[in-house]
């Protein structure tokens, strides 16, 4: 893979796809794209991305992208942290009650829990959705049984 030293001509529509906050597989193509370019919008993408993303796989993909580059923060070299979701129980407990609260389902239907919690809190289905992979309809299910 070669870095060019120059800015992408879509470096907007990276930006837009890097802060796209629903779906982690538009931001690893943003990644993956900006990697590719040595620049400093680039630069300051992947940063950012390395800081705060929730996703480890993006958090991942910036970090060796960044580390490629040479890109440090305040003269030290940028950190991989350990995974860290950055959700509590409480957390998806008060997401879940809404969800369930907004549906008013009288038997639970996991199509319409998936598609109100999708508009309720679309970065921590993505979170979660990552996460879980195939397991992601057994946890929605078993933390829906769970809610009190």
């Amino acid at each position: 893979m070669t870095i060019t030293q120059t800015e992408p001509a879509n470096i907007e529509e990276l930006k837009t796809k890097a802060n796209t906050k629903d779906n982690w597989k538009i931001r690893l193509e943003a990644v993956t794209e900006l990697a590719n370019y040595d620049c400093q919008k680039s630069r300051y993408i992947l940063t950012k991305l390395v800081s705060n993303d929730r996703v480890f796989a993006v958090k991942e993909a910036a970090f060796n992208a960044a580390q490629a580059m040479g890109i440090t923060k305040k003269g030290l070299p940028l950190e991989l942290k350990r995974k860290d979701i950055r959700y509590s129980s409480k957390d998806f407990a008060k997401v879940f009650n809404r969800v369930k609260r907004d549906t008013q389902m009288a038997e639970f239907d996991l199509a319409v829990f998936k598609k109100q919690f999708q508009i309720v809190s679309p970065e921590m289905y993505d979170v979660m959705q990552y996460e879980e992979q195939e397991n992601f309809d057994l946890w929605i299910t078993s933390s829906y049984a769970s809610l009190r």
